[in-house]
């Protein structure tokens, strides 16, 4: 039986990194490319434009401390095309949840072929951006293999897409914090209100209730059940003029980590997750 000083939780980090939009969690991840991890990142959110600026300009403070920083960077963004079909903007072919799926199998994107997932270690970081994307990518796949992409379902009918939505979001959970994915993974979201009865705050039924900030996901039922999936959960937010990444809760937003009595409460966003990477490792 192995001792607990070799369990795996010394070598990688499951993160997920919650925050709203425009709190920099994207931006947030050229600190580890600096510090000369592999930044695998699956990019659903088309969003990567300031991790490109962050990599390439002259004037970023990575580029100047690391002139090579581009080089840790690998990226795919996977977006699904639109049409007008009587009015709704509708997906024209739900592929992004299969081609995401895929890639976590084996990362192989035309002439790039970095092995299977598995095969990574500690040095690489597998990024999803963003969960809140994905979620409604598996919603357009269900929908889409039902024969129901861009039509208006509700009642039963719409709690059942829901359900098998976070069915299938449940399933990537699990096989990415399962112990053979042996390298660090990253999962960005943005932050859902969630009552104490699972309602939304604006609800009539849920006045007066305790409201917590959860990850968010395709409806509310699933976000509480995220964190259980992820040693850690930090969360970024501006205070002032600066961007900060806490690792102690704040307000209603609930976060946690894998080493709490090695990490400071909270880091500049620029350097925070490889400050953060760096203190649980010591």
């Amino acid at each position: 039986m192995p001792n607990i000083t070799q369990h795996q939780s010394a070598q990688t980090t499951k993160l997920l990194l919650i925050g709203d939009s425009g709190s920099g969690k994207t931006g947030a991840l050229m600190s580890l490319a600096e510090a000369g991890y592999k930044l695998r990142i699956i990019d659903v959110d088309n969003g990567l434009d300031i991790v490109r600026n962050f990599a390439t300009s002259p004037d970023s403070p990575y580029v100047k401390r690391n002139s090579k920083v581009a080089e840790n960077i690998s990226f795919a963004t996977i977006t699904d095309p639109m049409k007008n079909l009587n009015g709704i903007i509708t997906p024209v072919k739900a592929n992004v949840w299969p081609k995401v799926t895929s890639l976590l199998m084996h990362w192989k994107i035309e002439d790039e072929d970095l092995g299977k997932v598995v095969d990574w270690g500690p040095g690489e970081v597998l990024v999803i951006d963003s969960l809140t994307m994905l979620s409604q990518a598996a919603l357009n796949w269900h929908l889409m293999i039902n024969g129901a992409l861009g039509t208006k379902r509700t009642g039963n009918e719409g709690r059942r897409d829901v359900g098998e939505a976070q069915r299938l979001l449940r399933s990537l959970f699990e096989m990415l914090y399962d112990s053979s994915i042996k390298c660090n993974v990253i999962v960005t979201s943005h932050v859902t209100l969630v009552s104490e009865s699972g309602l939304s705050p604006q609800s009539e039924d849920a006045k007066g209730e305790m409201v917590t900030g959860y990850p968010s996901a395709i409806g509310r039922a699933l976000s509480p059940f995220i964190p259980r999936y992820f040693n850690t959960v930090l969360y970024c937010k501006p205070v002032g003029r600066q961007h900060k990444i806490f690792t102690r809760t704040q307000g209603v937003v609930n976060v946690k980590s894998s080493a709490p009595l090695k990490v400071a409460p909270d880091y500049p966003l620029e350097t925070g997750l490889a400050d953060y990477f760096k203190a649980v490792r010591s």
